[in-house]
């Protein structure tokens, strides 16, 4: 799961989980990703399909997912512009080249160095409805993991026995993304796994730790 260098630790899309196609994609109106709208790479929802969908909402939020691990992005905005949104989204998805290449040069991120502002651990497609645990940025590169792990077990998410766990490393600029990562075995009552948690903060905060050394050299 890790990146082999500090140099590619900067950028989460470096890791390897996000280095295959996308496997699936979908999108969801309002968060409710409880009914999200699915569908596999050689699905082609059209124009007519989006605003449909979209309907009266000003929102919408896409994800693609790599295997267990998923990168996504939310849109606010009139009818027409999250239709462009979607189109562009449904394009990077069945992009010949990068998908995020593509994601980034038609949407504007994932941004290359960009620091994430905090992150979550969550149930997949079950975020709001069970409640996501929060950490912030600076904990990030500084938290202790021992009184983390404990206070995660005793949460809501923690106790959770239905839903994949991950955990999202989120940023709002230029519109808000994250990341997200696998941290739960379905063979083992999908509960968050200590080891897989560990190993990804650990390279998460080795990444923090490139870039800001890196931001103070120059």
């Amino acid at each position: 799961m890790m990146p082999n260098s500090r140099e590619t630790r900067r950028n989460l899309d470096a890791f390897p989980d996000f280095k295959s196609a996308p496997s699936s994609y979908q999108f969801a109106r309002a968060g409710q990703w409880e009914k999200a709208w699915s569908f596999s790479p050689a699905s082609r929802p059209s124009p007519s399909e989006f605003e449909a969908y979209i309907a009266d909402s000003n929102e919408i939020a896409f994800e693609a997912f790599f295997g267990h691990a998923f990168f996504g992005a939310r849109k606010r905005g009139s009818a027409q512009e999250l239709i462009d949104f979607c189109t562009k989204c449904l394009k990077a998805v069945r992009s010949k080249e990068s998908f995020f290449d593509s994601f980034r040069r038609d949407i504007g991120c994932p941004v290359t160095g960009q620091l994430p502002e905090f992150a979550e651990i969550g149930c997949v497609n079950a975020w709001r409805s069970i409640g996501a645990f929060k950490i912030h940025s600076a904990q990030l590169s500084y938290l202790e993991f021992e009184p983390l792990w404990h206070s995660i077990q005793d949460s809501p998410v923690g106790c959770d026995l239905h839903h994949a766990k991950a955990i999202e490393f989120a940023f709002s600029r230029p519109l808000e993304h994250w990341f997200g990562l696998p941290i739960s075995v379905a063979e083992q009552s999908n509960l968050i796994s200590k080891t897989l948690l560990f190993q990804t903060l650990e390279s998460a905060r080795l990444g923090l730790d490139a870039l800001t050394h890196a931001d103070f050299a120059g």
